[in-house]
């Protein structure tokens, strides 16, 4: 009989892996524009619109600390499956929602669903492959999840102005459907059937996240590039109000600012490929922790000026995400690579440290909104400070085994 799985050196699976880790960028940049006239629709403030950006970062954390688990007792496919399902059906029921605080609950549901879905894409990688390779085919997915939200803004935008914000959920809907049918015919589990005992108690689920938090070395690094990474979430919950409102910006250029962003991602992350032919994943991990210092001081400082400079903060911002392309597939192949024996909680845990991190930043600025971009940039200066203090603690921790 002709099998129709696709074999696990296909670029294509690469492509497949990434799909799933692109489902949360286009839950959150399709409808960032929209923010404004959500907050119109449903009569509320549009820091109340945010929280549907902050909650849908705690409900990721959630799905990754069970997923990643359940994962190994159920096989990654299974649970990969699952989130794609749970991700849909609640961005269905978004679309048709009429009251806010039901849209706040279906948002952690959806991203709990994406959460299940995007843990397993790593954890088939390190499966599969191993050392260098995992940090080459991380970035790859890391920079082709950079990619949606490149097109997500423009798709968003185009959709809302002919059909409203809710055909964005009729989008994902959509996207998840054609997603999950093709999972399930073309992709094998990576998971020895062996492994697989689709039996799963308490203990068992924090057994497995003790045997990770006991390398302190790993908890070392996981919070530091898990602080670069949140940044980028306080610009996220707040990059409506940076454009559209404090610099008053056309809609209709709205997502080409963010196109920025995810331009410079994708090129560091390309040239992030070609350098980790000749050295190690650390290396170039303090490269993009240090480069993204630099864009937190000029964010620092340029929301402090009387009249704040919108190329200053714009240039900040795009050097700040963009270093992330060296930054966030070497320190998870890092921490995979040290943890092969506990990888999908390990893999669980920089998902969920990242976006719970992300959830309180964010929150903080959310339900504390300024009239100013003060907070904003001196939060995303704090995270990469903190980041980097992180990594040169890591760096010289001599409790356990040199990282990668």
């Amino acid at each position: 009989m002709r099998s129709w799985k696709i074999p696990k050196e296909s670029f294509l699976i690469t492509i497949l892996l990434a799909s799933l880790v692109t489902l949360s960028p286009f839950a959150i940049d399709t409808y960032l524009a929209a923010m404004p006239m959500m907050a119109e629709v449903f009569g509320v403030h549009l820091s109340v619109i945010e929280l549907t950006i902050t909650l849908y970062f705690l409900g990721f954390a959630i799905g990754n600390f069970i997923g990643g688990p359940l994962s190994d007792s159920f096989g990654r496919k299974t649970v990969a499956l699952l989130g794609i399902g749970l991700y849909g059906l609640s961005s269905l029921l978004i679309s048709v929602s009429t009251s806010i605080e039901v849209i706040l609950v279906l948002r952690v549901l959806q991203a709990f669903g994406g959460g299940f879905a995007t843990v397993t894409s790593n954890v088939f990688i390190s499966d599969w492959y191993e050392g260098k390779h995992v940090a080459r085919l991380v970035t790859i997915t890391s920079m082709m999840m950079m990619l949606a939200p490149l097109i997500a803004p423009v798709l968003g935008a185009v959709l809302i102005s002919h059909f409203g914000w809710e055909s964005v959920f009729y989008f994902l809907f959509g996207f998840s459907c054609v997603l999950f049918l093709v999972f399930s015919v073309f992709v094998s589990e990576s998971r020895d059937q062996a492994l697989i005992t689709r039996r799963l108690t308490t203990r068992q689920l924090f057994d497995k996240y003790k045997t990770f938090f006991e390398d302190r070395q790993s908890i070392i690094f996981l919070f530091s590039i898990s602080l670069s990474m949140s940044g980028m979430y306080v610009f996220i919950t707040s990059a409506s109000f940076i454009y559209l409102d404090f610099f008053a910006v056309d809609p209709y250029y709205f997502p080409y600012l963010f196109a920025a962003n995810i331009i410079l991602n994708v090129m560091l992350s390309f040239v992030n490929t070609q350098l980790l032919k000749y050295y190690r994943p650390r290396y170039i991990l303090r490269a993009g922790m240090l480069l993204q210092l630099v864009a937190g001081v000029i964010l620092f400082v340029s929301v402090r000026l009387d009249e704040p400079s919108f190329w200053g903060v714009f240039g900040g911002v795009v050097l700040f995400i963009g270093s992330l392309g060296l930054v966030f597939g070497n320190g998870t192949a890092v921490i995979l690579n040290h943890n092969p024996k506990v990888s999908s909680s390990a893999n669980a845990a920089i998902g969920i440290s990242r976006f719970v991190l992300g959830f309180l930043v964010g929150s903080v600025i959310a339900l504390f909104h300024a009239d100013d971009l003060v907070p904003v940039g001196t939060a995303m200066f704090l995270c990469t400070l903190a980041g980097n203090v992180m990594y040169n603690i890591g760096m010289r921790y001599k409790g356990h085994r040199a990282v990668s």
